[in-house]
Order: structure tokens, then sequence, then C-alpha cells
């Protein structure tokens, strides 16, 4: 019967967390799986020698990312038949604890993909290094463009829970395999026209410093979205075709005649197509 919950846990050089993150996260799911993304700590030997039969280990031979070991996780976990696959990190800063909570929404909602969102927290918020508020901010309202959910208010958080029913429907080589990994996987469960919810959680800040290159982040963000835009209308084109899909597509192809002509009306033109794919979107998106 698939009543399993299985948590994937990537870890990099976590030695000071990750056995305390693993006791916890036993308290609610059948198996854990954690990725050791070729740490150079002793995170490897901590797991040799954990005690527990429903711990399984994957050791990646080179470091993969945290998407690269998220989809290697996914798919072992998928080998148990599990209804929900939960994600948590290795670093202590999620709560164990809210994991029921999270199968509860995909349970009672019947949601597909269910995420944290901190700023649903006002202490975490509190807590939260500014450049972090900030940079979430920016790639939050990003990703509503791009995905076409303006509900999602916390596209970064990595902690969330899956319907394994619904992983197993999509590609998982469509998924980036570095920190923008939860984006991906929102974009492409939205594209797919899977039902996507969060809810709230605490997030524990220590004085780690985090292994996401803020800097590099906000450099990468704007290509790595504009990918992530055509990408996401290929795939909905391919599976229902819309008004939305068509317009960025002519405005894909006004965008590369004009860069040629540079004919200042075209410009106008393709400004107008930009406001009306998101109007569109936005309200498509409220009357759905």
């Amino acid at each position: 019967m698939q009543n399993k919950i299985v948590a994937v846990i990537p870890a990099y050089n976590e030695e000071n967390t990750v056995i305390e993150v693993i006791d916890k996260v036993f308290n609610y799911c059948d198996y854990v799986i954690v990725v050791n993304d070729s740490s150079t700590d002793n995170t490897q030997e901590l797991l040799n020698n954990y005690n527990n039969k429903n711990l399984i280990i994957v050791e990646n031979s080179k470091t993969l990312g945290i998407g690269g070991s998220m989809k290697k996780g996914i798919l072992k976990a998928l080998e148990f038949n599990p209804k929900i696959i939960i994600k948590i990190d290795a670093d202590g800063q999620h709560k164990p604890e809210d994991i029921p909570r999270f199968i509860r929404e995909i349970e009672e909602s019947n949601y597909d993909l269910v995420k944290g969102n901190r700023f649903f927290d006002v202490e975490s918020l509190v807590r939260m290094p500014k450049i972090k508020i900030l940079g979430n901010l920016f790639i939050t309202n990003m990703q509503k463009i791009v995905s076409g959910n303006y509900q999602i208010s916390d596209p970064n958080n990595g902690f969330l829970a899956i319907r394994s029913s619904k992983i197993q429907l999509i590609n998982l080589d469509q998924l980036k395999n570095n920190y923008f990994f939860e984006n991906s996987l929102a974009i492409t469960f939205y594209a797919h026209n899977f039902k996507i919810g969060e809810i709230g959680i605490e997030t524990i800040y220590k004085n780690e410093k985090s292994s996401i290159p803020i800097l590099l982040a906000g450099i990468k963000i704007i290509p790595v979205f504009a990918i992530f835009l055509f990408k996401k209308n290929i795939l909905t084109a391919r599976l229902k075709l819309s008004m939305n899909s068509i317009t960025f597509f002519l405005g894909v192809l006004l965008f590369l005649i004009n860069s040629f002509l540079q004919i200042q009306l075209l410009w106008v033109g393709l400004l107008f197509l930009i406001i009306f794919y998101i109007l569109t979107d936005v309200i498509n998106f409220f009357k759905n």
C-alpha cells in the first residue's frame, strides 16, 4: 500500500548538524535518504556509523549541487513506493517537527507540492539576514512572473513535500542541479497544472555561512529565469496551447526580428505584448 513517507536530505559538509536532523526526521518518516554530495568533512563517516536499517545513504562521487543530489535522492525514494517525499536540509535550519503539517496539507487540501514559507513567521523574518530578505523578495517576484503562480511567496525555501505520484510524471532532467532546484520544481509543477500550496514555518538561523553565494546568485538570476520562462512556455504549449504561450512566442519572434531592424514602433509593440502577457497571466491565475 502506498502510504509511506520518505525524506530526502541533501548534505554537503554538515558534520555538525546532520545526525541531529536525521534523528528528528525519523520520528515522522519511514525512510530517510541522505545524499552526501562528496563532503570533505566527517559527514560520510558519521552516516556510515548511524545504526538504523531505514537510513539509506547515497554517496556522490563528485559534487552535483543541491538539485543534482535531490534528483538522485528522489529516484532512490521512488523505489520505496512512497505516498509523499519530504525534502529537508541537513543544516538544522528547518524544524522536522513541521513535517506532519506538510503531510496534512497534502492529504487534506489535495496539494501536489507544499512549500514552506519563512515570510509567514514574523520571528523567522526578524532573524533572517537582511540580504536574504532582499534577495528573496527579488527572486519571488521574478518567479511569480515566470511561473504564472502569484500565490507562492517563498519559492527558494528548501523545506517542502511532494506527492510522489506527480513527481513521477515530470522529467527530472528539466530541473536545475544547483540552488535553483526549488524554483525549477515549482515552475515545472505549475506548468503541468499541479496544485501548489505553502505553509508558514519557523527557520532557525545560527552563525553558519550560507552555502548559496548571494552575489553570484544575483548575477546569474536574470539569465536563469529567462531560460525558465522559455522552457515553461515550451512545456505549457506542448501540454495545452494557450493565448499566453502564443503571445510569448510572438514576443520572442518580434524581439529577434527587431534586434536587426531596430524599428521604434516594433519595440512599442513588444512592450505591449509583455504587458498583455503579464496581465493575462494574472487574470488566468486568479480566475482559476
